[in-house]
């Protein structure tokens, strides 16, 4: 994983810096303030996770400075460093939902162990994501042929659906007449009024679907 490392004591910092690359993964920056590591992210966006200290220098501390990370980058994964134990911060904490909240001392063992819940989940959500397409403000589920928008399901029919995956399919291809007839209905001759019957209705109930029709070539599924 690319990890960054967030924290204002240099022996600490050392530390996790020479365990992470012990134990394999790359470090892509050490700050000790909140500024930097925003400019860095500014112009470098691999990074998978931060280890994050709460107690940092510059304008936001640690939790702050998480949160603002979490609205911006929401695919960063955030594990937390700190002292701090009271409740109070801990509550604060749970708002950007971190993957880990480790008191200091830090030993090792603790680290190993945050790494592998850390790339389980990122296993897992990696899963989800490759099962979700996102289609401006619509989401279509691969495994269950759903789509949505918000939290509302767009009921769609048969053929609507076939027709939405094939165009998510070859997103930014153009897709002939012929092939989509050949998709649908198996080849069946006179389905030009049938096709545009469909895209109408698609249209319809998906109106911000972003589908171009040139003609003599077939239909596209633009980028929004």
């Amino acid at each position: 994983m690319n990890i960054a490392i967030v924290e204002d004591e240099a022996i600490t910092a050392l530390f996790l810096k020479d365990t992470f690359e012990e134990f394999g993964h790359n470090i892509l920056c050490m700050y000790d303030n909140s500024a930097e590591m925003l400019e860095f992210l500014n112009k470098n966006r691999n990074i998978d996770l931060i280890f994050m200290d709460i107690q940092i220098n510059g304008k936001l501390d640690g939790i702050d400075l998480a949160y603002e990370i979490s609205i911006k980058y929401p695919k960063i994964s955030i594990v937390f460093i700190t002292s701090f134990k009271d409740d109070e911060t801990i509550d604060r904490a749970k708002i950007v939902s971190p993957l880990g909240y480790i008191i200091k001392p830090v030993v090792e063992s603790d680290l190993n162990a945050i790494l592998m819940v850390v790339e389980s989940f990122k296993r897992n959500r990696q899963v989800v994501d490759n099962n979700i397409v996102e289609i401006g403000p619509y989401i279509y589920e691969k495994e269950s042929k759903t789509v949505r928008e918000a939290d509302e399901i767009i009921y769609l029919s048969k053929n609507e659906t076939i027709f939405l995956a094939y165009l998510i399919e070859n997103k930014n291809s153009y897709i002939s007449h012929e092939q989509l007839i050949m998709k649908i209905w198996n080849g069946e001759s006179n389905r030009e009024v049938s096709l545009r019957e469909l895209i109408y209705r698609l249209r319809k109930k998906m109106p911000d679907l972003h589908i171009k029709n040139v003609p003599k070539i077939g239909y596209i599924l633009a980028a929004s």
